[in-house]
């Protein structure tokens, strides 16, 4: 998803921008190069900028096992490896989580794929990440962003234009969902 909304924005507080504070986040970095682990951190930041509380990255290097039942909203930047595979440093992360089917039906994300369009298996990573955080129950908020690294030199950019555009959504999620995500229900 390319977005039109300007990539250095963010300053400005947005509906639901109060509700930022209220919600812990996650920015996971699965990364083989690091453009995904950029591109996290600037999510992060961005997510600070707007009135986060907390929004801390995840990689292959910080990854305590609780974290993804720790958090309310998880940002997924994901990189493609190979033959469509997640990256080789969160390859163990990944299988890990297949085997131990943690309950994830608390979680809502947003799914930023990087990849090459000129492989057949373009952001292959991204979506085997996405289908199994849904198989872990949880929801993926909007339509993800799928970054093309032969046409974007600069993924953070169209990473942090499609996070403008994606926040609005998180927000638009039906209120008794994000109630329950927020720990409003009693949920801790």
């Amino acid at each position: 998803m390319a977005c039109s909304t300007d990539p250095d924005g963010g300053d400005e507080a947005g509906a639901g921008d109060e509700a930022l504070g209220e919600l812990r986040f996650a920015v996971l970095a699965a990364t083989q190069s690091g453009n995904a682990l950029l591109v996290a951190d600037m999510v992060a930041e961005r997510l600070i900028r707007r009135g986060a509380k907390a929004a801390y990255v995840l990689d292959e290097g910080r990854y305590p096992g609780g974290d993804l039942a720790d958090c309310d909203v998880l940002v997924a930047c994901v990189a493609s490896h190979g033959e469509g595979d997640v990256p080789d440093g969160f390859r163990e992360v990944y299988q890990a989580l297949i085997a131990g089917r943690p309950d994830l039906s608390h979680l809502r994300y947003g799914l930023v794929g990087l990849g090459d369009r000129t492989y057949a298996t373009f952001c292959g990573g991204a979506w085997k990440v996405d289908a199994l955080l849904q198989m872990l129950g949880a929801r993926r908020i909007g339509e993800p962003c799928t970054i093309d690294a032969s046409l974007q030199p600069f993924p953070d950019e169209e990473a942090l234009a499609w996070l403008e555009a994606w926040l609005p959504e998180l927000w638009r999620a039906p209120p008794q969902e994000m109630r329950a995500s927020a720990g409003l229900t009693g949920r801790r």
